[in-house]
Parts: C-alpha cells; structure tokens; sequence
C-alpha cells in the first residue's frame, strides 16, 4: 500500500541536512526485517554519531514527527500499511565495541554500541578472552534491541550480565546503573517510561576473564544446538511467542497439532511450533489471523493464553 509523505518539503530539507547519510523516502520495511513482510516507512535514515542522533531526536521531537529505531529487525512484525514516520538505523558509532584498557583480575566492564549485533559482540568477547555473552552467539539481533527485550537463550540473558545502559534523548545521554534497571523474563520494565522519547545508545556489560579457546568452544556448541533445533529455511522472526512458566510455547503448540497450518503466506514451521514463517508473499496480516489461531486453540485445549514476543509497528 503506497502512502504520501506525511512530511512537509520544509521538514524534508532539514532532515536530509542534520543527517551524513542519505535519506531513503518511502523506504519498504521488508528489507529490513527477517520475516520480509512490511510497508514503507516516510523515511528510513542511518544515523552515525551520538551528536547526529541528538540533534535529530531534537527535531523529531520539535516536529511532533512519530519516529521507531529498528536492529536487525529479527523480532519484529511491520504492519501492510507501513510506518508514518521515520525509522532511524544505527551505523558508525554505535556498531563499536571498546576493550577496556585497565582490567581487574577476575571481570572486566564492556562498553558495545546499541546498533553492535549480538553475534559481532560474542565473538569479539570472544576473542578477547571475555566469558558472559556466549549464550547471545546466536541470537539475530542488535544488542539495543536484546537490552529492551532483555533477550536470552540457554538459561541466560541480558539482565544478568548488564552493568548499565546509556540512553539518547533531546535534552543529552542519560545514564543508568544496573540497580535503577527493572528486568523480568523478555522484558526490560523501565524501558516503558522511555518508549517514543529515548534511544539505547551503549550498554555496559560486566564480564569475567576466561579462556578464549574454551570461550569458543561453548559458542560453537551453543550454535549447533541452534541450528538443530531451529531448521528453518523460510523467512521468520524466530520464536514468535514466550514460553509460559515451566513449559514451552513450541511444545503446547505441537500438543494442539498446529504444526504446518498456513493461512495465505503465513505457516507454522514443521520443524519449530513457535516458528510463524513467511513461505512466500505473507502479509502482515496473514501473520496475525494466524496468531490468532495459535493462541486460541492453544488456549481451549491447554488452558494457556500465550503471549507475542515479536513487537509489532
């Protein structure tokens, strides 16, 4: 669905000047997802520089222009119609990871740029003979975005190697210690009071000095339990659902004999029951018809009411 600019020439010219990058106007969101599913955004911009970003919050804010960071995209749902408003992408800066050059004996403090992927993250750790992060090896994803969703695998996620995090606003950086950070299981709580007025801008992660060669053979491990267990070959967004206290998403959906069911693009994998897939052509909408189903089947014949882990724009 194509949409006009909701932008004025005006508010054009000076976007396009606050930024290094170029602005892509009425930029599809599919290429920017893992489910390939998603209508134009009015804008997508890269942003390189704390400075940059600030200067742009400020007019976004100025402007009262709707506005959404995206990662990698790897846990995200883009609605047909698209965004009305600009989508910033993380680049240069914020794709860096700082070694610190003084080290305790035993842990060592890791500041990474929100726009780092997690993947990039663990294996420079890795490299660096820094433990902590190797359950975030494979997991598709930025890690601002792992922050806010306090992501996890293996019995570990986020919250229990964040030392603090700073945010980007109009007004500057804020920062924030581990002990102001409210985490729960896919959630960082605090996050909310942000939501539409701050940006994840650096997160500091609290690692122990390890041996590299063990380092790498626990990702690598870790990887190929991944891939085993997660086969998939169309576009997704991995799990679609939290697994509810003591029990997975993916086995109460098996148990309702869900696996393989499509509606238009959309199909449950075959492989993985907490894997919604995009098997061609899906719509957003033919994704959500079809959580609808999941979540109420799996409701009536198990008594669960699950709960999306993908978010939605």
């Amino acid at each position: 669905m194509h949409r006009g600019n909701t932008m004025n020439s005006r508010q054009q010219e000076k976007l396009t000047g606050l930024l290094a990058r170029p602005v892509h106007w009425q930029c599809r969101l599919d290429r920017y997802t893992s489910f390939a599913i998603g209508g134009p955004a009015d804008a997508v911009v890269k942003v390189e520089s704390r400075l940059e970003l600030q200067a742009l919050l400020v007019f976004l804010l100025d402007e009262q222009i709707p506005w959404r960071v995206i990662g990698r995209g790897t846990n995200l749902l883009v609605r047909d119609e698209g965004f009305a408003g600009v989508v910033l992408l993380l680049d240069g800066e914020f794709k860096t990871v700082d070694r610190p050059s003084n080290q305790n004996v035993g842990s060592v403090i890791v500041r990474a740029g929100a726009g780092c992927s997690l993947r990039q993250l663990a294996y420079r750790c890795m490299e660096w003979g820094y433990s902590g992060v190797e359950f975030a090896c494979g997991i598709p994803g930025t890690l601002g975005g792992a922050m806010i969703m306090n992501a996890g695998a293996w019995g570990s996620d986020m919250s229990a190697i964040v030392a603090g995090v700073v945010l980007m606003t109009a007004d500057g950086e804020k920062r924030f210690d581990r002990r102001e950070l409210d985490f729960s299981y896919r959630c960082w709580h605090g996050f909310a009071a942000h939501l539409g007025c701050a940006v994840v801008a650096e997160v500091e992660l609290a690692l122990q000095n390890g041996d590299p060669d063990m380092i790498r053979q626990q990702c690598e491990a870790l990887q190929d339990r991944r891939k085993k267990m997660q086969r998939c070959t169309y576009p997704n967004a991995g799990s679609f659902f939290k697994n509810p206290a003591n029990d997975s998403a993916g086995r109460l959906i098996d148990a309702s004999g869900l696996k393989g069911l499509t509606i238009g693009g959309a199909m449950i994998s075959a492989h993985h029951g907490n894997f919604l897939v995009n098997k061609g052509g899906a719509t957003a909408e033919d994704v959500v018809r079809l959580m609808h189903v999941v979540r109420a089947k799996v409701k009536k014949d198990s008594g669960v009411d699950l709960e999306p882990e993908v978010h939605f724009i």
